[in-house]
């Protein structure tokens, strides 16, 4: 069976129009791990010792830099559609029609939150402190690659900011939590769990099965994720980002994926340095290689990336124009390795070149008539 990858974004879907929302219970569990810290007097004149959960800690740590964020639309053209088709003219007024959630990363407050809760260009977005402050939202960038975006909340205060952990350090059975905007309506919602996998690849769509986005090197957590959650962090027991909770296996229960915290962090870095998110681009289409596809087009290898002309479509395999047509690349041809490393279905050829810089030289192992050749390109900016 086929499985089915959804964002979970949306938490409010205007249940007057198009039926009311079930209520979701959930349960809880509770744990005797804790740990003791030092907690200093009010004056500090004194330090005493206190005893709390390690997931106490960490939400303490992690939750007052989460927001909410709001999409808000002006909706007389839906009513027009619904109630007897009349042209009703805009009122202004705003409704809440779906929802996510976001974390700060810099006191001034820029944040990050998935592509796809803030992907209608129609609606105003807001977003609501763990006080219930609610703070303009301006849309900053979004990423070409991934599902990542980036976005300014407006605050003539200091915010509380999520410090970064090394995501590469994640292992398998870690303990976790995520936090956000369950169903948007539970702001800061926490769950408990583990590290389930890493290095995941899926495609992701929307509850209606459109816009799909591939996603890779994701981490898969236990740790209850809801429609809302999208956009939340995933943190370890000292409250530092893990990843950002992006989508749900809907066939399964207890199966949520993340990205990376040091995915978002080259994302983050980009976007200081250079006003916008910078993503290098090699330009060419191809799919990955296993034995499947070997036996089935008999092909010479059973891994690689193999380039190829799309005749439906009319796009080329090589982008004119493009660094892979610039070093040479050509339709038909088999791209072994980038820089040493096999190209598999683990590690594709989109997530090998995401772990490079935009002007980067990279060696690519081709195979071409059955002759294997080294082809060097340097890398550029990808543009959407």
């Amino acid at each position: 069976m086929k499985h089915k990858y959804v964002w979970v974004s949306s938490g409010l879907l205007l249940s007057f129009l198009f039926g009311a929302m079930g209520g979701l219970l959930s349960a809880y569990v509770l744990t005797d791990i804790s740990f003791e810290k030092w907690v200093n007097d009010d004056d500090g004149s004194a330090a005493t010792l206190e005893s709390v959960s390690d997931f106490t800690y960490a939400w303490e740590q992690a939750s007052p830099a989460v927001l909410s964020v709001v999409a808000r639309k002006d909706l007389s053209e839906y009513y027009s559609q619904f109630f007897g088709g009349e042209n009703l003219e805009p009122t202004g007024e705003l409704t809440d029609v779906s929802s996510g959630t976001a974390f700060l990363v810099t006191k001034d407050g820029l944040a990050v939150t998935n592509r796809h809760v803030v992907s209608d260009t129609d609606a105003e977005y807001v977003a609501i402190l763990n006080d219930g402050t609610e703070l303009p939202v301006e849309v900053l960038d979004k990423d070409t690659l991934n599902d990542i975006a980036l976005i300014q909340v407006s605050s003539k205060e200091d915010l509380p900011i999520l410090e970064f952990s090394d995501s590469e350090g994640v292992q398998v059975g870690d303990p976790v939590l995520a936090i956000g905007n369950a169903l948007g309506e539970y702001a800061n919602t926490t769950t408990s769990g583990i590290i389930s996998a890493t290095g995941r690849q899926i495609t992701a769509a929307g509850p209606q099965g459109i816009r799909e986005f591939n996603l890779i090197n994701l981490i898969q957590t236990d740790a209850a994720i809801n429609p809302g959650n999208s956009g939340g962090p995933l943190v370890d027991l000292e409250g530092k980002l893990v990843g950002m909770n992006t989508a749900i296996d809907t066939y399964a229960q207890g199966i949520g994926f993340a990205i990376p915290a040091n995915e978002i962090d080259k994302v983050v870095d980009s976007y200081k340095e250079f006003g916008h998110i910078v993503r290098p681009f090699l330009g060419i289409r191809s799919v990955t290689i296993n034995p499947g596809l070997q036996q089935q087009y008999n092909l010479p290898v059973d891994y690689g990336a193999y380039v190829y002309d799309d005749r439906f479509s009319n796009n080329r395999g090589v982008v004119p124009d493009s660094p892979a047509d610039k070093a040479g690349i050509q339709a038909d041809d088999i791209i072994l390795s980038l820089n040493g490393k096999d190209i598999t279905e683990a590690y594709d050829l989109t997530h090998a070149v995401s772990e490079y810089s935009v002007g980067d030289k990279v060696r690519l192992e081709v195979l071409r008539d059955e002759e294997e050749i080294e082809v060097e390109v340097t890398l550029e900016e990808r543009e959407e």
